[in-house]
């Protein structure tokens, strides 16, 4: 029962490649890049189809460590201001896997001379499966140990709203809007998600004519542990080049305290996007914990590679940086 009950307390931190922290909010650290991941109103907003796949392994030393891989699209209608889109999203941790599948939809109506605000829904349905054969515990009796696949299948819903011009952004947007009201004691040893809570922000600052500076902020609270708090940074060069970084910790805002025997998790993440032409975009980034969990021997990798097709009809009126 001993290794079971370690898998346990790695599924209750982790759940689905979720941060070292007591929520289950997913961890892109490629976010800034297409916040359509975490946030529905996101979706047109290039006003161009746009296509991008992610993949992430979060401690790449350790087996069964988290793994999530992630492909996006959305676009805006022609002559329309609705814009549309879906991702699917699978995350493995040791036995357990989840898959979600997401189709997003936004209206954008325009507040000002160059600014716009939209409102997005995301519908999906949210499979979450155990495979007991990969379980092994100490007492192979134990009742509480399915030895089979034990699965639950559950509808999810998020909701944003998103502000932008050329040069500011500010989103909120909430997920598992669902999740309270279905029971996940089936009898598996599955981790039942809690609705999280995230707010965006962020600038972009003309430095010189190839030099723009990003700083931004995401906030996530599931109101059931301490919170997380990303502070990042980017330069860009040439309207080529991204080079960032990103503090991420957490914070009890809520004043919830960390146990005695914890530390509060503190990482470093290191970023790279580089536009090889107007279309194709490559990024890469490295998260390495300077406290808490894994300080030492494990390293999180994650790639990602986004395809903007061209417009059938120019419409922007400025770059699309957030």
């Amino acid at each position: 029962m001993k290794s079971l009950k370690y898998i346990l307390i790695a599924a209750g931190i982790l759940f689905g490649c979720y941060d070292v922290q007591a929520q289950q909010a997913p961890v892109f650290s490629q976010y800034m890049f297409n916040p359509l991941f975490i946030n529905p109103a996101y979706a047109g907003y290039k006003q161009q189809i746009y296509l991008q796949s992610y993949y992430r392994k979060q401690w790449s030393n350790v087996p069964g460590s988290p793994e999530t891989f992630a492909i996006s699209g959305d676009g805006l209608l022609t002559d329309t201001n609705v814009g549309v889109g879906g991702h699917i999203m699978v995350d493995r941790l040791g036995a357990q896997k989840t898959t979600g599948g997401y189709a997003n939809a936004a209206y954008h109506l325009r507040v000002s001379g160059e600014g716009y605000i939209s409102f997005g829904l995301g519908a999906g349905m949210v499979n979450t499966k155990l495979d007991g054969s990969m379980l092994n515990p100490m007492d192979p009796s134990d009742p509480s140990v399915s030895t089979g696949d034990e699965q639950v299948l559950y509808p999810d819903l998020r909701a944003g709203l998103f502000y932008y011009n050329p040069y500011f952004f500010a989103g909120i947007s909430a997920d598992n809007m669902f999740s309270s009201s279905f029971n996940f004691d089936n009898g598996a040893v599955l981790v039942q998600p809690n609705s999280n809570l995230y707010l965006t922000a962020g600038t972009l600052i003309d430095v010189s004519y190839n030099v723009a500076l990003k700083p931004s902020i995401m906030y996530v609270d599931d109101f059931a542990g301490p919170s997380r708090l990303d502070l990042n940074a980017f330069v860009l060069l040439s309207e080529r080049l991204w080079l960032g970084a990103s503090y991420r910790t957490s914070v009890n805002f809520q004043g919830e305290e960390f146990r005695d025997n914890e530390k509060r998790p503190v990482s470093i993440v290191g970023l790279v996007e580089f536009y090889v032409n107007d279309q194709l975009r490559i990024g890469y980034a490295y998260d390495h914990n300077v406290s808490g969990f894994s300080t030492k021997a494990f390293s999180t990798h994650d790639f990602s590679v986004g395809f903007l097709f061209p417009p059938k009809r120019v419409k922007l009126v400025s770059p699309r940086y957030f």
